[in-house]
C-alpha cells in the first residue's frame, strides 16, 4: 500500500506561513484564516509542518473566508523531505505511526471542535485520505462532515465505496500506483450512482503532485488547477 512517490517531497518550496500553532484534542495543530466554518486537512507523510501543506492551508482559508485545520497525529514525528533515504526508512515509519492510530485521532479531533463551527469539511492527502474515508463511512461521526475531498489517496479499499455517506471530491493524479485504476473504477460506479462523488483528473501527473508537484510547467498548471477545483467545490459546500 505504498510507493516510492509517496515520499517524493517534489520540487522545494519556499514559503512564509501565515498562521500559528496550538494545541487542539489534544494534539499540536496548524491554524490559520479565521470563519464560521472549517476545514480540516489530514496530511500525507510529511505532517503538518511541511511547508507546502502550510501554504495549501493558507490558500483554502484566504480563498473560502474559513478556519482552516491541520492537526499533527505523528506525535511530531513526520517523515523529513531532506532525509536522503525515505524510501528504505518508510516501512519502519508506518509500523510506529499507522493509519488506524491517525483515524482515531481524526474522530477524536472532529468531536472535539464540531460544536465551534457552522459546518465542516475535510481534506486529505495521500495517507490523509485514510482518515477522511474513515470520517465519512463512520456510523455516528459521518454527520458531522458537510463534504469532503481526497487528493491522489492511499490505503483504500474496494468495500469502502459502498459505505460513503456524504459528498466527495478526488483530485485524481493520471498515473497512481496506489489509487490503482481498478480501485478507482469501483468508486467511480459506486458513488456516481448515488451522486455522491466527483472524479476528476489531471493529466501528467502522479501520485503526490497537488502537495508535492515537480517544477515542471505541466505538472504546476495541474496542481494549480487541482486546487481551484478544490477551492470551488468547498465553496459550494460551506
Amino acid at each position: 500500500m505504498s510507493s516510492p512517490c509517496c515520499v517524493d517531497p517534489g520540487a522545494k518550496q519556499i514559503y512564509q506561513a501565515q498562521g500559528y500553532e496550538k494545541e487542539i484534542a489534544g494534539v499540536n495543530s496548524y491554524v490559520t484564516g479565521e470563519g464560521k466554518s472549517a476545514i480540516i486537512i489530514f496530511t500525507d507523510v510529511f505532517g503538518n509542518s511541511f511547508i507546502n501543506v502550510r501554504k495549501l492551508a493558507d490558500t483554502f482559508a484566504q480563498s473560502c473566508q474559513v478556519t482552516v485545520l491541520i492537526p499533527d497525529y505523528f506525535n511530531q514525528d513526520p517523515m523529513s523531505p531532506d532525509d536522503p533515504n525515505l524510501w528504505d526508512l518508510l516501512p519502519n515509519w508506518l509500523k510506529k505511526h499507522p493509519p488506524t492510530y491517525a483515524c482515531s485521532i481524526g474522530e477524536k479531533f472532529i468531536s472535539t471542535i464540531k460544536s465551534n463551527y457552522q459546518s465542516i469539511q475535510i481534506i486529505g492527502f495521500c495517507y490523509g485520505a485514510k482518515v477522511v474515508i474513515d470520517l465519512i463511512t463512520h456510523n455516528e461521526l459521518s454527520s458531522l462532515v458537510k463534504a469532503a475531498i481526497v487528493a491522489h489517496p492511499s490505503f483504500l479499499v474496494k468495500e469502502e465505496a459502498t459505505q460513503i455517506k456524504r459528498p466527495i471530491l478526488f483530485l485524481c493524479a493520471e498515473n497512481d500506483s496506489l489509487f490503482t485504476s481498478d480501485l478507482r473504477q469501483e468508486f467511480e460506479k459506486q458513488l456516481k450512482s448515488n451522486g455522491l462523488g466527483t472524479f476528476i483528473e489531471y493529466p501528467g501527473t502522479v501520485h503526490g503532485f497537488v502537495v508535492r508537484p515537480d517544477n515542471t510547467e505541466e505538472v504546476i498548471q495541474e496542481k494549480d488547477k487541482a486546487v481551484q477545483d478544490a477551492i470551488e467545490f468547498l465553496k459550494r459546500n460551506i
